[in-house]
């Protein structure tokens, strides 16, 4: 049996330049659409093969660095990491109604802004009986917190565990992989994807998978379908890439 932490294969089945340079977050809409956040420009909705269109919705919010959707799809959430504050978007279709404040994360970082930079909900029924959102902390602590989804008290605040520090310089994004619960983190620094298991309010390292990475194209967001393939996009050169994981 192999160890836990060990190295699986993260193969890119396709890759496309989506003409958002800046990417920081994405989330699959089905299909090939897809939301984009831009950490300076706003959201974009993007559909392969066509040029990316600014949504009015997010006009004027800044520092953007993720995006995802909720369980049943009605709604979408963008994180600033300027000041900590989560947004909620009525959705239909690729089209968001005016934002609502949802609320600021908790600041663990004496620094300027507040270091969350990344987000994913996981679905009522997997670790609790109501949707809660997941957030990870960049650096310092490198950490990842479980909070309710409507008041943001965080229920969980958990550090990486030692060998997984070791792999992930620092969290750029989060992801659920729907099918065992486990999240999935992304490093862009390091070019390493931590699968991590949530056990007794401790994380535990899976495996990790290595991606491609450049200081001039760093990895930033990621999220994953339904059929469990995953997405991530870059800043620098604006790429999305689609992978297979596999242990």
């Amino acid at each position: 049996m192999k160890k836990a932490g060990h190295f699986g294969q993260a193969v890119v089945l396709s890759q496309q330049a989506i003409g958002v340079q800046e990417a920081s977050g994405v989330a699959h809409l089905g299909d090939q659409r897809f939301l984009v956040v831009d950490d300076e420009n706003g959201i974009f909705s993007c559909t392969l093969d066509q040029e990316p269109t600014m949504l009015e919705a997010g006009q004027g919010l800044r520092d953007l660095e993720g995006v995802c959707l909720s369980p049943d799809g009605a709604h979408a959430y963008v994180l600033s990491e300027r000041d900590g504050s989560l947004w909620r978007f009525s959705r239909t279709g690729e089209t968001l109604a005016e934002p609502e404040r949802v609320g600021r994360l908790p600041r663990l970082s004496k620094k300027k802004n507040q270091g969350w930079e990344g987000i994913a909900i996981t679905p009522a029924g997997l670790w609790s009986n109501h949707d809660e959102l997941v957030a990870v902390h960049q650096t310092k602590p490198r950490c990842v917190a479980v909070l309710d989804l409507i008041t943001l008290e965080p229920r969980v605040t958990a550090t990486l565990p030692k060998k997984a520090r070791k792999l992930l310089d620092d969290l750029n994004d989060v992801t659920v992989d729907p099918h065992h619960g486990h999240l999935l983190v992304l490093s862009g620094k390091a070019g390493v994807i931590g699968e991590l298991a949530l056990q007794d309010d401790e994380l535990r390292l899976v495996r990790c998978y290595r991606i491609d990475h450049s200081r001039a194209d760093v990895p930033e967001g990621l999220c994953m379908d339904a059929d469990r393939r995953l997405w991530l996009v870059t800043d620098g050169s604006g790429w999305l890439r689609e992978y297979a994981l596999s242990p």
